[in-house]
């Protein structure tokens, strides 16, 4: 559900009186009936044994009602809805504040005790502990109250043996032949999930196997708990299963509905099919081509069913990212000796051209105000193969209203048309046939117009030629053969050309280029995995220019930028950049993420320093959020430009963060972060003094910076504020570059050059 103007406006609102709501409502059990008490919790007591951590925690969470909603103790819905007194009438500010935002007093008499005691129980028994006892008490102070319940668990069950069926038959062969995977092993503790865990494995290698009717509640054990502290196990084929599910079927008739709607069934499903080799196709608008189906759909007529090509076929269909829905249904042929399933495959495009309008705006204290918008163009099955083609247009300026008149206003233009086919062109091949995704070839084109009147005038056009590949869901390659990127500056003004007279490294990266070279990314991420308790993901990337071109062309003199085209320098540099990302979920509460960025570039031959496109950069709101974009470094170097128009950059960058993340509601999430890092110029120029990375330098030049953040969730966006602050910087002397005590938030002048506040979608990793 997205939060509308006026809802977000409330929370904005609350977050900034709840101190004095707070301070106005210390009682938390001012509407606590009489005769009733607060109910603050329950807790698990072990009696005679000790129970793990682990154990005591999944009791709990059977502990109902949930007490009311605290942080750092303090129940801040509680005191919210305490805080008002009630509407006459359900609507307006207060009672959306009150029931929205607050929460009321959860009361003794809510909680059903003896409904507890039973879960609890029976949460021991489904875990090993085959005469558990429990027992609740009521601990009362005042108006308050909690239960306590007395755990006597007993002795936990573990498992001897596990027994097969005895059955000869071609199910009880293959039970048996899968028991090296078994989830069960002997000497483990007893544990109904895993038994069931266990089924639903046997089901599915069954399923591989064309037991199609196969269900896992035709299979059941049978416990033998004689002996004290262990138990036998026998799993057991239930006799009354219907004889469909012993019975292999295999793949009958194909009929694929490209181009089919749910209102429109009984009409579609008469119509005349085209019959191709291996399957029909009923679709009179021919929306897709026969050879798409061919590359996206691995079930045949006369294989066995198996349940992972059937699962196989419905992921690469749908992650072509043109389908909106995607159905197969199997229907058995009747009267059929040979056990034969027809397959309906029903396909439901996606709406095939979109158009989408965004709009932003910003402001910032230098007095700059901007504003960037751009449209969005999309098209699914341009040729009717699944191809994707993406165009867009943007445009943005910054400018300045008041205030410094030496600083520079900006105009960019941009425009970018991307092509992506669902498959490999000749001359390059990877293993695709077992992969959920679709080899893909890309084509992209775009220009870039950067105006600064005052400055300068930068246009760029690039373009590039590649692939991308997935391996299952965690693993993604990119490869671009050709990457190709003109950069041409002109109407560069006085004023910026001593700019460039008194940096000559920034001169040099200013200059006309072309970068011909190739790229190549890997991916990898595993935070889909929801339920694990630790993710991390790793974005590694390489990229190269001037290797073959600088073969092909050649110059009378070997200096630098000799080697041309077009009478246009071409640029050498190979630049490597990784990115490594890890989430711990420490409880349903709270989450601790971390980040790690390593980047070296290297120039050589044609060029004496790395184009400024392909340079590094730190600080932002997605960066070291303490210091702005840009103007950080290179090493103990500072600026002496104005801040908000450095554009520092360097060959070498390090970053690390470290946030710890709270959701305090549905749409109210709390950050604390530290982020630490710096740039570095591989040879330092006599112009930047401290800029190069010397031995011993490397966590000397380090710059820290820290701060909160307020994130609101809207569902579809996180809208995000982090205020930040430099705990370090690098440009000071020795030994006095951590900067506790120059803190004074009372200063006006203190917190407009120290505190930073960044606005941003979305969180910064």
């Amino acid at each position: 559900m997205l939060l509308t103007r006026y809802h977000t406006g409330i929370i904005i609102l609350l977050v900034l009186a709840l101190p004095l709501l707070l301070l106005s409502s210390c009682s938390t059990t001012k509407y606590v009936p009489e005769g009733d008490k607060l109910y603050t919790g329950a807790k698990i007591v072990p009696v005679v044994s000790k129970l793990d951590k682990k154990i005591k925690f999944d009791l709990e969470k059977h502990t109902r009602p949930k007490p009311n909603t605290s942080f750092l103790g303090i129940k801040y819905k509680l005191l919210i809805f305490n805080a008002f007194k009630e509407p006459k009438k359900p609507k307006g500010f207060i009672y959306q504040i009150k029931h929205k935002f607050g929460q009321p007093p959860v009361l003794l008499s809510e909680v059903k005790q003896k409904s507890v005691e039973t879960k609890i129980q029976q949460e021991l028994f489904d875990i090993g502990f085959m005469k558990p006892a429990v027992t609740g008490e009521t601990i009362s102070k005042n108006r308050k109250a909690s239960l306590q319940y007395n755990v006597k668990a007993g002795s936990r069950y573990k498992i001897n043996n596990l027994f097969y069926p005895s059955d000869s038959n071609a199910i009880g062969l293959l039970i048996k032949k899968s028991a090296e995977n078994s989830l069960i092993k002997k000497g483990d503790y007893f544990n109904l999930n895993t038994l069931k865990s266990e089924r639903t494995r046997i089901d599915l290698s069954l399923k591989e196997n064309g037991y199609f009717f196969f269900e896992p509640d035709f299979l059941f054990y049978k416990v033998d708990s004689l002996h004290q502290g262990f138990t036998d196990l026998y799993l057991t084929i239930k006799p009354e299963m219907p004889a469909t599910a012993g019975k292999t079927w295999n793949i009958g008739d194909i009929v694929i509905y490209g181009n089919y709607i749910l209102e429109k069934d009984s009409l579609i499903t008469r119509q005349e099919g085209r019959k191709e080799k291996e399957f029909t196709v009923v679709d009179n608008k021919e929306t897709y081509k026969t050879s798409l189906y061919k590359r996206a759909i691995m079930i045949g007529k006369g294989q066995t069913y198996n349940r992972d090509i059937h699962e196989l076929t419905v992921e690469r269909l749908m992650n072509l990212n043109t389908f909106k829905f995607v159905k197969m249904l199997y229907s058995p042929v009747q009267d059929s000796t040979s056990h034969i399933l027809n397959t309906r495959i029903y396909l439901t495009p996606a709406r095939k051209q979109s158009l989408r309008l965004e709009l932003s705006g910003t402001s910032k204290s230098t007095n700059y105000v901007g504003s960037e918008i751009s449209l969005n163009y999309k098209n699914l099955n341009l040729f009717k193969g699944a191809e994707v083609l993406e165009a867009k247009i943007s445009g943005g300026f910054d400018v300045q209203v008041g205030g410094n008149e030496s600083s520079s206003n900006a105009y960019l233009f941009g425009a970018e048309v991307t092509l992506s086919l669902p498959k490999l062109l000749p001359g390059f091949w990877v293993n695709s046939s077992k992969a959920t995704y679709m080899p893909r070839t890309l084509f992209s084109m775009g220009i870039e117009y950067n105006q600064r009147p005052d400055l300068y005038t930068m246009r760029s056009m690039r373009t590039s030629v590649g692939y991308s590949w997935k391996k299952g869901k965690a693993i993604e390659h990119t490869l671009r053969l050709i990457n190709i990127n003109f950069i041409y500056p002109s109407n560069i003004t006085e004023k910026f050309d001593s700019i460039l007279t008194a940096d000559p490294t920034l001169r040099a990266s200013y200059e006309e280029q072309l970068i011909i070279g190739a790229l190549y990314r890997f991916q990898y991420n595993n935070s889909y995995r929801t339920k694990r308790r630790f993710n991390y993901a790793f974005d590694g990337l390489i990229s190269s220019s001037g290797n073959l071109s600088s073969l092909i062309i050649k110059s009378d003199v070997d200096t630098i930028g000799a080697k041309q085209l077009g009478n246009v320098p071409i640029s050498q540099f190979i630049r490597l950049q990784a990115d490594l990302r890890g989430y711990w979920r420490l409880n349903p509460k709270f989450d601790w993420a971390n980040r790690i960025i390593a980047g070296v570039g290297f120039s050589y031959g044609n060029s004496a320093v790395m184009p400024y496109s392909e340079q590094f950069f730190i600080g932002g709101s997605s960066s070291i959020r303490a210091f702005r974009i840009r103007t950080l470094g290179p090493g103990s170097y500072y600026t002496k430009e104005e801040a908000y128009q450095a554009n520092e950059s360097g060959d070498i960058k390090t970053e690390l963060n470290s946030e710890l993340r709270y959701n305090m509601s549905k749409y109210i999430k709390l950050g604390a972060f530290v982020d630490a890092g710096n740039i570095w110029l591989r040879n330092e120029p006599a112009d930047k003094p401290g800029s190069g990375l010397n031995k011993g330098d490397f966590f000397n030049e380090m710059a820290v910076g820290a701060g909160l953040g307020l994130r609101l969730d809207v569902s579809l966006m996180v809208l995000r504020f982090d205020l930040a602050m430099p705990l370090r910087k690098p440009w000071y002397p020795e030994g006095s570059r951590w900067v506790f005590n120059e803190i004074d938030p009372g200063n006006s002048q203190w917190r407009k050059d120290n505190l930073i506040l960044n606005i941003a979608i979305g969180y910064p990793f």
